[in-house]
């Protein structure tokens, strides 16, 4: 993590607590693209060392640029450590549940819907395993008298 970050966030949070401000205006600011809040603008300047390009236009557009890129890359570093999510990746996590969510619900429509099925039919679970069970009984006795109608004629007179 970068010091100019660090210096930035004390100040800012120094700021919150003095004037009751909170976090909810850091994100406006931010999402402004770092200006229209005066209070945090001086800030980040004086942090990121932006006061002596203000004189130069085409330098303040360079600085400001890579200040701003370097804060939005320690501010997702900063984030990470701390457990949180963008808005974005908690929507797309959220669009995700409920995809899933609606997958389950018909999975769980299509076995109901079977079960029933089943049930008219009168092949229910124990029904099911009794019936296979006896097709491969039936099989097993089809391949025997086959095997015995297929053994050799010395075989048969023994």
């Amino acid at each position: 993590m970068n010091r100019q970050f660090y210096d930035f966030l004390g100040h800012v949070f120094l700021n919150a607590a003095q004037s009751q401000d909170t976090l909810d205006a850091i994100t406006v600011w931010m999402k402004q693209g770092f200006s229209g809040m005066a209070q945090f603008t001086e800030i980040f300047q004086r942090c990121y060392g932006l006061q002596a390009a203000r004189n130069d236009p085409s330098e303040m557009s360079a600085a400001w640029q890579k200040a701003m890129n370097d804060f939005q890359q320690a501010f997702t570093q900063f984030a990470h450590q701390w457990g949180w999510v963008s808005q974005s990746e908690h929507q797309k996590l959220v669009d995700k549940c409920a995809q899933l969510e609606k997958t389950v619900s018909d999975q769980q429509a299509t076995i109901a819907q079977l079960r029933g099925l089943m049930a008219r039919k009168g092949i229910g679970y124990t029904e099911l395993f009794e019936h296979f069970n006896n097709a491969l009984e039936d099989q097993g006795k089809q391949f025997q008298a086959l095997m015995a109608s297929m053994r050799s004629p010395a075989d048969k007179s023994s």
